[in-house]
């Protein structure tokens, strides 16, 4: 017997009826129990391949060596590229992302995404993240607007796709580092490193006093 989840409240459309009463989308109980809770935190995001973490790693060590600010640094475990920050959503609302995620990777090829230079976001004189990165490709251009058109057909806002594939190192904290410029241009980054872009993953982001944990909702690979 299906168990029926109302209309998605924080959406601008209800899923398309998939049982007898509309406005409602059918699913086995053991499936709604599994999505039933409170509002959480997710993001669309690329991970990275075990090597490249390896490479990443002393980097960020180096930085926060030579930087003498107070921030909160970014454990190598947690490395990704984010596709897309969703904010609160309802839990149950992960049926239809997947469905959309499938859509968004079914056809598409993986591709490399390189990663050779340090940055900052929105300055390096104004330093507000640290991170490392590099210009977006057109095949990380084309997978983000097609995940931002799936996504607005699910009434998320629209946003300007990213000019710069990054992986976030630090999140600086009090007031901006005069060390910073430097420490970004004198760190030197692994020649050609880049990483393999062949899946998406949906990611819980949980806020703890230690800092954020990460949680992978589900995982579509490329090419289905």
């Amino acid at each position: 017997m299906p168990f029926h989840v109302p209309c998605l409240p924080n959406t601008n459309r209800c899923p398309e009826p998939a049982g007898p009463s509309r406005g409602y989308l059918a699913v086995p109980r053991r499936m709604a129990l599994v999505f039933a809770g409170d509002m959480m935190r997710a993001f669309f995001c690329i991970p990275l391949e075990p090597d490249v973490v390896r490479s990443i790693a002393p980097l960020a060590a180096t930085l926060r060596a030579r930087i003498n600010i107070r921030a909160s640094w970014v454990r190598p475990e947690n490395y990704h590229v984010t596709l897309r920050f969703l904010g609160e959503i309802e839990p149950e609302l992960t049926i239809d992302l997947e469905r959309l995620a499938q859509r968004v990777t079914g056809r598409r090829a993986p591709f490399a995404l390189p990663l050779d230079r340090l940055g900052a976001f929105p300055s390096a004189d104004r330093a507000r993240v640290l991170w490392i990165g590099g210009d977006a490709s057109p095949e990380f251009l084309g997978l983000a607007s097609s995940l931002q058109h799936e996504l607005a057909e699910l009434g998320f806002p629209r946003e300007r796709p990213p000019l710069v594939a990054h992986v976030t190192l630090a999140r600086l904290k009090g007031r901006a580092d005069a060390a910073v410029p430097s420490a970004l241009g004198t760190t030197e980054t692994p020649t050609g490193l880049t990483t393999r872009a062949d899946r998406l993953v949906l990611m819980q982001s949980e806020l703890t006093s230690t800092g954020a944990v990460y949680k992978p909702l589900f995982t579509v690979r490329f090419g289905g």
